[in-house]
């Protein structure tokens, strides 16, 4: 397909799964892209500058910068034909002084309640034909410990994502990408550990952790025409955890 009349918003653009899925857009050929993420311009965004990416900084886990976002990248990009929800925290694992209530909403809040607010706009903006991409997790469906806000977050989206497929069909499409274990910010801590490392390859059946750049074919699929009758859907790209019934030790 020709990718190059394409205009299509990300979120969490910066860094991980977001950034590769940026990277993979500027291959295929997409020349109309805005990023978003809450930080200030990364020092490293130059280059995709020099390739004509738009940055927004917004906050997601407020009630009205969401919908502005979808609103001021309309605008700059003259339209939007897909959107790719893939900013998300995970706070669990560094509290901080955080209390539950704390945790709870500024995880549910950028993820899910984001993503609802997100994908309002877009239903009310896009251009008919468009795909609207949430990036949930394995972790919407199967929940691990210290994952008290971060799984329902998830879970949330996805079901935001199927309401919102059902309720636009056929004028636009909804879908879920879900990732497994991905090399991420994230999971830092996993891939910094040999032990865990180990553990967790030895209980993904492709044996490995993922890589962001590993999540890019599926998010294209799901944005692309190849995908034109599909909505509704969670693709999970996980190596193999979903389909495993039960640990290898």
């Amino acid at each position: 397909m020709n990718w190059s009349d394409r205009r299509i918003l990300v979120t969490g653009g910066t860094h991980g799964i977001g950034r590769a899925i940026v990277e993979g857009l500027l291959s295929a050929g997409v020349k109309h892209l805005v990023i978003a993420a809450e930080e200030e311009i990364p020092f490293e965004f130059g280059d995709f500058e020099k390739r004509g990416v738009r940055y927004v900084r917004a906050d997601l886990g407020t009630e009205t910068e969401p919908g502005n976002l979808v609103r001021q990248a309309h605008q700059l990009l003259g339209g939007l034909d897909g959107l790719v929800h893939c900013a998300g925290v995970y706070l669990e694992g560094n509290p901080g002084d955080r209390n539950a209530v704390q945790l709870w909403n500024e995880t549910v809040n950028i993820k899910a309640r984001g993503g609802y607010l997100l994908a309002t706009e877009f239903s009310d903006l896009a251009n008919d034909g468009s795909s609207f991409v949430g990036i949930t997790s394995i972790n919407s469906e199967q929940s691990e410990p210290d994952h008290l806000a971060y799984d329902p977050a998830c879970a949330a989206l996805g079901g935001v994502i199927r309401a919102f497929a059902v309720h636009h069909a056929p004028r636009l499409r909804f879908n879920a990408l879900a990732p497994g274990l991905i090399h991420t910010r994230l999971t830092e801590e996993v891939a910094a550990s040999q032990q865990m490392n180990d553990h967790a390859s030895r209980n993904i059946p492709m044996g490995k952790l993922g890589r962001p750049e590993e999540c890019v074919g599926a998010a294209l699929f799901l944005l692309g025409d190849d995908s034109a009758y599909i909505t509704g859907e969670t693709l999970f790209v996980d190596g193999g955890i979903h389909a495993n019934q039960m640990s290898r030790e």
